[in-house]
């Protein structure tokens, strides 16, 4: 049986987070404030690169949590298989996790079930990253279609994937100031089609806007989440969802399994090419509160063409 003990105490970005924080003289249950801490450290912008480093690759590393606070604070918190869960998180810093969230209760439809879900683990890029980037077990992850419950449980599923350094920090979120040059170039092609088109740009406006918005996405994007839930079970096509760094979704769509290769897919994706039939989320809509932020675009950007 895999040996699935987890790291040392202390050494998960959250469980620093925890110690750090943590109040012994709250009026809330232990339980409350690990749940409070825990929606703060995902709402962190800034995480201290010390937390995610080897500790024997620093100089100065955090500090080790006592045996008090690990049985006070930290045991309690998950299991040892998800704390070696949270330890492997985006091993290859390529693959995205595939969260199962969907376990039905009926013994042949959950077999058929499970046969697919080898289906799906069997293809690139999971057959080699299995052992870390599958989440299937229905004690742990039975969320159903809350899948955002994954991340009260396992925080590093929010990434980044591939994490960036800024002066001895990992940011989660890219500031509008990293996409002024490409907002530039987006502005110059919005201006293009509205001349080329005007009667599509006055029936289509923001669908154009968002096609157009692509290189945007992907660079707004920090991870990825591939979902089989109840209706990929039904459909045979996973959900793919492209997430910016506080985990709202900027893109999502499902994946055909008649014309869709997963791999490729997320290839495309690195390549700025659209996930044929993937959405726009409501955040990042051209009337959406990041969406607005993301394209900035003024009165003039916006008016029908003369």
């Amino acid at each position: 049986m895999e040996d699935m003990t987890g790291p040392p105490w202390g050494t998960l970005a959250v469980e620093q987070y925890f110690i750090t924080n943590w109040n012994y003289s709250s009026t809330e249950t232990p339980d409350q404030q690990r749940t409070r801490l825990v929606a703060e450290f995902l709402d962190l912008n800034l995480i201290p690169i010390e937390w995610v480093e080897d500790w024997e690759s620093l100089p100065d590393p955090p500090r080790a949590p006592t045996s008090e606070e690990i049985d006070t604070i930290l045991r309690p918190y998950r299991v040892d298989a998800l704390r070696w869960r949270a330890g492997n998180m985006f091993h290859d810093h390529t693959s995205p996790v595939l969260l199962r969230t969907y376990y039905s209760t009926e013994e042949g439809e959950r077999a058929e079930h499970d046969e697919l879900m080898n289906t799906w683990v069997d293809m690139d890029p999971f057959e080699a990253e299995s052992w870390w980037a599958v989440l299937d077990n229905a004690d742990h992850f039975n969320f159903g279609s809350d899948w955002r419950r994954i991340y009260e449980v396992l925080p590093e599923v929010a990434g980044p994937l591939s994490p960036e350094t800024e002066d001895k920090w990992i940011p989660r979120f890219r500031d509008p100031e990293y996409f002024d040059s490409i907002r530039h170039d987006f502005k110059t092609q919005l201006a293009e089609a509205k001349e080329r088109n005007p009667k599509e740009w006055r029936e289509g406006r923001d669908a154009i806007i968002e096609s157009l918005a692509m290189r945007l996405h992907k660079l707004s994007t920090r991870t990825y989440l591939i979902l089989a839930d109840q209706e990929a079970f039904q459909s045979g096509s996973l959900r793919l969802l492209y997430l910016d760094g506080f985990r709202n979704v900027v893109r999502e769509g499902r994946l055909d399994p008649e014309i869709d290769d997963l791999f490729g897919v997320t290839s495309k994706w690195m390549d700025s090419e659209l996930l044929e039939n993937s959405v726009v989320g409501d955040k990042y809509r051209v009337s959406g509160e990041l969406g607005k932020e993301l394209y900035q675009l003024t009165e003039e950007d916006l008016a029908d063409p003369n």
